[in-house]
C-alpha cells in the first residue's frame, strides 16, 4: 500500500463519529419515529365517558431527621375530582386512557428541606391547596354485569402554599423549593376500580388509588414518606357521540 492511500484511509477513519455520538443519533431517530406513532395512537382515541368523583385518602408521614419533632402524625384527606375515559374501540373491555385530577387541602410545613403534613400547633405551617393530576393507561375487563379496570402511570402532585398562620414564621419560598426544586411533585399512581351500570348512560364506580412519591429516591425523605392510599366513589356519564 502506498503512503498516500494509507494517509487517506487514516483521515477517513479520523472523521468517523465516536460510539457515543452514534448511539445518540440512534436514540433521536427512534424518538422521531415514536412521536408520530404515539401521536397517531392518542389521536385515534374516542372519548367515552366522564366521571364526578369523591375520595378519601390516608397520607403517610415519615420520620425525618433525628430531632424531637422528627415524626408528625399521618393525615386523612378528602379528594373531590373527576376524570374522563377514552379507548380505541367501542367495547367494554380492552386498553384505555383515563386522565383525571383531584383536589386536596392540607396544613404542611417544611422540615429539614422536606415538606410534610402537620397540625395547627406548628408555627411554621402553611395552608396548602393540592391538585393531583393523573395520566394513566389501563386495561378493562368486562365481566358478568360489571367492568373491572386496572391502571397506572405518571402523576403530578401540584401544591400551592396559599397563606400562613397569623403569627406564623413560614417562608413560602421554602415550600416552593421543596415542592418543585426537589421535585416532590413527581409520583407514580396505580389504581383499580369496579363499575356497575345502573342505566345505559350512567355507571357507578368504586375503587382504590395509590400514589407513591418518587422524590425519596434522591432526597433524604424515607421511601414511603408522602405515600397516599385512598378509596373513591364516582358516577360516570356517557359522552354523547
Amino acid at each position: 500500500m502506498d503512503p498516500g492511500t494509507a494517509t487517506r484511509r487514516r483521515l477517513i477513519s479520523d472523521r468517523d463519529p465516536p460510539a457515543c455520538y452514534t448511539e445518540t443519533v440512534k436514540r433521536v431517530v427512534l424518538a422521531l419515529i415514536a412521536i408520530p406513532v404515539l401521536s397517531a395512537s392518542l389521536w385515534s382515541l374516542e372519548w367515552r365517558s366522564w366521571s364526578a368523583e369523591i375520595g378519601v385518602a390516608w397520607q403517610y408521614n415519615g420520620e425525618i431527621g433525628s430531632a424531637a419533632d422528627r415524626k408528625q402524625p399521618s393525615k386523612i384527606m378528602f379528594n373531590p375530582g373527576g376524570s374522563v375515559l377514552a379507548d380505541w374501540d367501542a367495547g367494554d373491555d380492552g386498553w384505555y386512557f383515563r386522565p383525571g385530577a383531584w383536589l386536596s387541602w392540607n396544613l404542611e410545613e417544611v422540615h429539614e428541606g422536606i415538606a410534610r403534613p402537620c397540625g395547627e400547633e406548628k408555627i411554621g405551617h402553611m395552608k396548602v391547596l393540592g391538585l393531583m393530576v393523573d395520566a394513566p393507561f389501563g386495561y378493562a375487563f368486562a365481566l358478568d354485569g360489571l367492568t373491572v379496570g386496572v391502571q397506572g402511570g405518571p402523576s403530578l402532585y401540584l401544591r400551592f402554599p396559599l397563606y400562613k398562620a397569623e403569627l406564623g414564621t413560614a417562608d413560602p419560598a421554602e415550600f416552593w423549593k421543596a415542592y418543585y426544586g426537589a421535585l416532590e411533585v413527581l409520583h407514580l399512581g396505580i389504581s383499580s376500580w369496579v363499575a356497575f351500570p345502573i342505566s345505559d348512560q350512567v355507571d357507578l364506580l368504586g375503587g382504590l388509588r395509590i400514589y407513591q412519591p418518587l422524590s425519596p429516591i434522591w432526597t433524604e425523605a424515607p421511601f414511603f414518606h408522602g405515600l397516599q392510599i385512598g378509596l373513591f366513589a364516582a358516577a360516570s356519564f356517557v359522552i354523547p357521540s
